[in-house]
């Protein structure tokens, strides 16, 4: 697994930086997109060593927008992963009771970043004959629980993209699948929500692993993958 060029969109997040040093410690190097100050000034703390020796680069890109998906597919190269772990939550208000701002918002993250960043990478994924593309959906996109309606229905364009995408890159040696979270154990979630029982949430540390293999070739078989965690 070593050596690979990885972009991982949404790597200064809470899940994401897992995932980042998940890659980092199997030896690959690591290109991450940012637009926030706040968390690229922590992964810059965090990933001191790897910044420095040229295994970790962090690009200021908007990957929501063509231009910046090219650029940070663009930093990594000969890109072989693609995790598209960049994403938004906005809910808790019925369907009459959310604005349509709030579907554009939730496209906006979750799915068009997805799509522009996988359009990124594509080409020099089938020039290479190879390539793997994760990306995040939600338990909410599969089993739509009342006062989700934006997020669930954007997630769920998540999944028919993983699928759909699979159907188009599978000739060119392209796996695609989608991890499909319930709630993470983060520190954003633990605010918002106080009284939940921890315990049952899943730590950031543990998916990345699975996102990590997903992209290894013990997964090779799989192809348009959902898998739970």
């Amino acid at each position: 697994m070593s050596g690979r060029s990885v972009v991982v969109t949404g790597g200064t997040g809470a899940l994401g930086s897992a995932v980042v040093e998940a890659f980092l410690a199997a030896g690959d190097r690591v290109v991450v997109p940012w637009i926030v100050k706040e968390e690229v000034e922590r992964a810059r703390r965090a990933w001191a060593q790897a910044l420095e020796a040229g295994r970790a680069r962090l690009v200021e890109a908007d990957v929501a927008e063509a231009e910046g998906a090219a650029r940070a597919v663009e930093a990594a190269g000969d890109v072989a992963v693609l995790v598209n772990g960049v994403g938004g939550f906005a809910g808790g208000s019925s369907l009459d009771e959310t604005p349509l701002e709030t579907w554009d918002l939730m496209y906006r993250m979750n799915v068009r970043t997805a799509a522009a960043c996988a359009r990124a990478a594509l080409p020099r994924m089938r020039a290479r004959g190879a390539g793997v593309i994760v990306n995040v959906a939600s338990a909410a996109a599969l089993a739509p629980p009342a006062g989700l309606t934006a997020y669930a229905a954007s997630k769920a364009a998540v999944v028919a993209l993983t699928r759909a995408l699979q159907e188009e890159a599978a000739g060119d040696g392209i796996r695609v699948a989608a991890i499909v979270p319930t709630t993470i154990d983060t520190p954003a979630n633990r605010a918002a929500m106080p009284d939940a029982d921890f315990s049952r949430w899943t730590p950031p540390a543990k998916i990345a692993a699975v996102i990590l293999w997903l992209a290894s070739d013990a997964a090779s078989p799989l192809r348009g993958a959902l898998l739970p965690v």
